[in-house]
């Protein structure tokens, strides 16, 4: 472990040396990075969640988007991160079935089985749209990290109005969670600015534009932010932020990383308690969590 550390030091170190110098070259390293996700190659905890479920399409801008539907009840949709899918999400499926909701997961484009290789923010937010659309009946959503983005997007943009929505360590911006993502492969400063600029070229509007806080300033829905103190990817600072932009409820925790959080029993029950209340409410603590009102 101790080598490995060394190793992804030393990798970084070289890395942040070399794109001082070509910072257009490795700027553009990076927005490829953020605009392909790498297939997810992680350990499924959840194999076995999706058994029961009935597997369903939809076609967003040629892509085909798949989806997985069980159970009777209100709906909950639940939405992955980047380079996850919806096998991420699936220590929420049973503990959703026992408390009377039906689940539905996606793989947002060039994710899990959807087709595609690149996944511009737009179309991950209209999958998203289009997924409830097919649906046709109320929902609530829990997503997670750029899913999360995402989400509140699509609310913002394409009119998807769920009844209440969860956020998992999901980031402040577009932009933050691109340079967290840059810093991560040891991009230097000037590297980091040469990729937010082809990053944006890329999306066609400057990667600015997609801020969660500030769509959160004129959203309506009830919405819970999750986030865990450790997470190295999307600070906790970005979590506050996104809180004091609207009417929400928090709930941090101090150790789960970014990813890990998924699999947190006390994050589980609480988000799915937080979803049954008749009205959005603020959970007892205990000594593993602190939930507030904002």
């Amino acid at each position: 472990m101790k080598i490995k550390r060394l190793g992804n030091s030393i990798r970084s170190s070289i890395v942040g040396s070399l794109s001082a110098v070509m910072p257009a070259y490795f700027g553009s390293i990076g927005a490829k990075v953020f605009l392909t996700p790498r297939r997810n190659t992680s350990t499924q905890h959840w194999k076995t969640a999706y058994d029961k479920a009935t597997r369903r399409e939809v076609e967003v801008e040629g892509h085909r988007v798949p989806f997985w539907i069980q159970g009777c009840g209100p709906l909950v949709l639940l939405v992955h991160g980047w380079e996850r899918d919806h096998f991420a999400m699936g220590g929420f499926v049973r503990p959703l079935l026992d408390g009377g909701y039906t689940v539905a997961a996606v793989d947002l484009p060039a994710h899990g089985e959807a087709d595609g290789a690149r996944a511009p923010l737009p179309l991950l937010a209209k999958a998203i749209t289009e997924v409830v659309s097919t649906l046709d009946q109320p929902c609530n959503i829990i997503a997670h990290s750029i899913g999360g983005a995402m989400t509140v997007l699509a609310m913002e943009a394409h009119g998807l109005k769920p009844d209440r929505v969860v956020l998992i360590s999901t980031p402040r911006s577009a932009e933050d969670y691109a340079i967290a993502q840059g810093k991560h492969q040891g991009l230097g400063r000037r590297a980091l600015l040469n990729m937010v600029e082809q990053i944006s070229r890329g999306l066609g509007e400057p990667l600015e534009r997609f801020r969660v806080d500030n769509a959160l300033l004129t959203l309506k829905a009830p919405v819970l932010l999750i986030h865990a103190e450790d997470d190295a990817i999307v600070s906790l600072q970005d979590a506050i932020e996104n809180a004091k932009a609207g009417t929400t409820q928090t709930f941090w925790i101090p150790t789960g990383g970014h990813n890990r959080i998924l699999g947190n029993e006390t994050v589980i029950e609480n988000a799915v308690q937080w979803l049954v209340s008749p009205i959005p409410r603020q959970v007892i603590p205990t000594p593993d969590f602190a939930l507030s009102s904002h």
